[in-house]
């Protein structure tokens, strides 16, 4: 009796596995289909309120933890990478241009922001004149555009000029857009040593 039981139990997993097997193409075919599927926003779900065409958010109103007006407002990035493709403005730069478009959302006037960039390491060649980046990349900057958008919001961009000179870049290969500084770490620490708060991107 106890044999029939053991059979009769693998004769039903056995035909619950074969089922699944057998509709496990459409499972896939349905799964590959809504990853493969670009996602589709309402109009007006993403904005960029501050830097035109850079950084784009979705701004909640109801969400914890916005800026406030008022504040110190004091941000100090640090950008030492770079990401994405030569050919497209700096991630780090995009992500600074995100904070920016976030705080004024949130209702901060730009004479409140106190940003600070300072790129460095493999993120330098984002801060090159056009003539110098496209001798390199072979296409004009894409950054230049997005600095000067920043500048406008009163987003000083600045340089490592320690990565600059080991990069072997002459100090005139760097856009007029850019403020030299001595050095990363020594932007950094000044200004948090004067209140702002840092940000690595």
């Amino acid at each position: 009796m106890r044999a029939v039981v053991s059979y009769a139990l693998i004769a039903i997993i056995g035909g619950a596995v074969g089922a699944g097997i057998t509709k496990s193409g459409d499972i896939y075919d349905k799964i590959a289909t809504h990853l493969s599927s670009p996602p589709s926003d309402p109009e007006g779900f993403w904005t960029t309120p501050a830097v035109p065409g850079y950084g784009k958010i979705h701004y909640e109103n109801d969400a914890a933890y916005k800026p406030v007006p008022g504040l110190s407002n004091k941000i100090v990035f640090q950008i030492t990478r770079s990401d994405g493709a030569m050919t497209d403005p700096n991630l780090g730069l995009e992500r600074v241009a995100r904070v920016v478009n976030l705080y004024i959302a949130a209702g901060v006037p730009k004479e409140q922001l106190k940003f600070v960039v300072s790129v460095t390491g493999d993120a330098t060649p984002a801060l090159l004149t056009d003539d110098h980046f496209h001798k390199l990349y072979g296409v004009n900057n894409p950054n230049l555009k997005l600095i000067q958008e920043l500048n406008a919001m009163g987003v000083v961009v600045s340089v490592c000029d320690q990565s600059v000179a080991f990069h072997h870049y002459p100090n005139n290969w760097i856009d007029k857009s850019v403020v030299h500084a001595l050095s990363s770490p020594t932007t950094v620490s000044t200004l948090e040593n004067q209140g702002y708060a840092w940000l690595q991107m």
